[in-house]
């Protein structure tokens, strides 16, 4: 085997260097060399999120991607989330999500609704009416309106 071993990891050895043996002039050389190779770095990582932006930007305007759309769930009483693909989504949450599953998420909560109604033997209209509504402090100077949707 070989006659050196090398360790790794926190149990690995460290040399002791003494920078003090540098003079002045140096050190700001290796400083100003250290700040370019960060700027470029930067730069790099900056370059790099742009491109994947404008790639993504142009695989929606394609039709390659679907575009993202906000979904606020909203479901009868009795159903408190949503679970597609795996994925659980809960009632009174905004979440962002593919167009297409926020189309399939529309139509779950029309059907949460649509039973709703006929468990209970109201129309469908008297769940969409808000009723009662008010504006209520939310604190740190914020209001809100309050909104009693539901029977």
């Amino acid at each position: 085997m070989a006659d050196k071993e090398v360790k790794k990891g926190p149990l690995a050895h460290k040399a002791t260097v003494d920078i003090s043996i540098l003079d002045e002039k140096r050190v700001g050389e290796l400083r100003a060399k250290a700040k370019a190779k960060v700027e470029k770095d930067r730069h790099a990582a900056a370059e790099a999120k742009l491109l994947e932006q404008f790639e993504n930007e142009e695989r929606q305007a394609g039709g390659l991607d679907e575009p993202m759309e906000e979904v606020f769930l909203d479901l009868a009483p009795y159903a408190d989330r949503i679970m597609l693909d795996g994925v659980i989504y809960f009632q009174g949450k905004t979440v962002t999500v593919r167009a297409s599953v926020a189309a399939v998420m529309y139509e779950m909560m029309q059907a949460t609704w649509r039973h709703q109604s006929i468990v209970d033997g109201k129309s469908e209209n008297f769940y969409r009416q808000s009723r009662a509504q008010r504006v209520v402090p939310l604190g740190n100077g914020q209001a809100g309106v309050s909104n009693i949707l539901r029977a």
